[in-house]
């Protein structure tokens, strides 16, 4: 038998050697594929990069990078024969401008800021803030401030500034002002406007008539002219910025900046709405009055929205509080929106305010009670009071109306509380008489029923003369049960307590 030879057989030496083949081929293909990465690539990318002129911000990083070769050449401008344009999709996008260091979330932080700057002297921060929409005209507004300290003018406080309303699709915040020897509170109207980037800013302020004079005396910022070209094209945020042609050249274009103050000559008509609400939540009824046009707007539905403010202890709404819906020259339309914690809920009311002419004085001359009266009336259990406090007379006309519970002549607690608003009317002006007239329920014989009215009424006039109110103003009459407000029997025959509860009252008419 042959034995094996000690050495190993040459076929597995040729396979060993066979087998490190596949892994040079791998090896030199790596290293040809990175010497052209360094060689091609590498150096295209880099020639396609944008310049620090594209992109200041990155410049300070490109200066520093150890890959720069010292002395390179500038990169060519992206659109230029030398440079590959690159795919739209990733082309540099033009760097946005820089917002103002500014950002509100609420439109009264803003405007207490604005109190606060021009409290401190801060007439350079005040001008920013005013010119954050147009910030050429910073240096104006800080001018115009300082012009309106220097005649006397001097901020409220902080607290006291306040959100009027929607106008035009602006949010207008006031911030009062005073100014010695002159009477009442004036004020800066603020227009503002929502920018998605730096939050509520600027858009237009109404000065006080009285303040023309610091207005003519500031230097409004020439606006440089723009070439007529630039107006209609978009220019790649690469290129180098084309001079502007001489001024007065068939190629440039005069832009005006936009407004940033205007004057009140007269009262706007948000401005007037708000004031009048504001008198009637603070009760103030002699002072509302004078915003009214009489003829058209009844004494007791007057009086009335004044009870109704004070017994479901209403207050503006933060948000929004007026809306203007119409908005003409001589007729508009304002929706007041306010809100009970008392009552637990948010309702509305309706003024409609004209004027003769533009220079004329607004006057209320409507008011839409519907909506608040109805939620008052429903709520109204909650502070004791069954009903609205403004009917409907069956002869006509509005009256005030008070209510008792059964076979009672004695005031329910919140009808003293009404007759306070009614005692302070009467005692503004001593000329001036009402009338009350005492109802029942049907329940019980006529005579017993002209009775108890009388005594109703009677309770009402002396509740008044408690208050101040002179005897010989007020005239009394008992009605009995002739003049029901609601049904005293359902349909089928049966009581109707709620019916009846609405005709035990007594009614009040303004002789105004």
């Amino acid at each position: 038998m042959r034995l094996s030879s000690p050495h190993p057989p040459r076929r597995g030496r040729a396979l060993a050697g066979n087998s490190l083949v596949p892994v040079l081929i791998i090896l030199t293909a790596l290293g040809v594929s990175t010497a052209i990465f360094f060689l091609f690539t590498r150096k295209k990318m880099l020639a396609d990069a944008p310049s620090p002129a594209v992109n200041a911000s990155e410049a300070p990083q490109a200066a520093a990078s150890p890959q720069a070769a010292p002395g390179k050449a500038a990169a060519a401008v992206p659109g230029s024969p030398q440079a590959p344009s690159l795919p739209s999709s990733v082309a540099p996008k033009a760097a946005e401008p820089v917002p103002a260091g500014f950002g509100f979330a609420r439109p009264l932080d803003l405007g207490k800021q604005m109190a606060r700057s021009l409290a401190a002297g801060d007439f350079a921060t005040a001008g920013k803030l005013a010119a954050a929409s147009d910030p050429a005209q910073a240096g104006m507004a800080a001018q115009l401030f300082q012009k309106l300290t220097e005649m006397g003018y001097k901020p409220g406080l902080e607290e006291n500034v306040e959100l009027l309303g929607l106008v035009e699709n602006h949010t207008r915040i006031s911030v009062p002002l005073t100014k010695p020897g002159v009477e009442g509170t004036s004020r800066l109207q603020l227009d503002l406007e929502r920018d998605e980037r730096m939050g509520w800013k600027i858009a237009k302020i109404t000065l006080p008539k009285d303040a023309s004079a610091a207005l003519a005396a500031t230097t409004v910022p020439a606006s440089p002219p723009v070439p007529a070209a630039a107006q209609t094209s978009t220019a790649t945020p690469a290129k180098p910025p084309v001079p502007a042609a001489p001024v007065g050249s068939p190629t440039a274009v005069s832009m005006p900046p936009k407004a940033l103050f205007a004057i009140e000559e007269t009262q706007d008509a948000l401005s007037f709405a708000s004031d009048f609400v504001r008198l009637l939540l603070a009760h103030d009824f002699a002072a509302a009055k004078t915003y009214v046009d009489e003829k058209k707007v009844s004494v007791e539905r007057l009086v009335g929205l004044c009870i109704v403010f004070e017994e479901g202890d209403y207050r503006l709404k933060p948000s929004k509080p007026l809306i203007m819906t119409v908005a003409n020259p001589e007729m508009s339309w304002v929706i007041a929106q306010v809100e009970s914690e008392t009552l637990q809920q948010t309702t509305e009311f309706g003024l409609e305010l004209k004027r003769e002419n533009t220079i004329s004085p607004w006057k209320v001359a409507g008011l839409n009670l519907s909506q608040i009266l109805g939620s008052f009336a429903q709520n109204a259990s909650k502070v004791g009071i069954p009903y609205t406090p403004i009917v409907t007379n069956p002869k006509g006309g509005e009256s005030l109306a008070l209510y008792f519970e059964y076979d009672q002549a004695q005031l329910h607690p919140r009808a003293q509380k009404q007759l306070e608003v009614v005692a302070g009317m009467l005692k503004a002006d001593p000329a001036k008489k009402l009338r009350i007239t005492g109802h029942t329920d049907a329940r019980g014989n006529d005579t017993y029923n002209i009775r108890l009215s009388q005594s109703r009424a009677e309770s009402v006039k002396q509740r008044l003369v408690a208050l101040g109110v002179p005897e010989p103003q007020v005239e009394t009459t008992g009605m009995g049960k002739a003049q029901p407000l609601g049904p005293n029997q359902k349909a089928d025959g049966s009581d109707d307590p709620e019916g009846r509860s609405r005709n035990r009252r007594a009614e009040i008419f303004l002789d105004f």
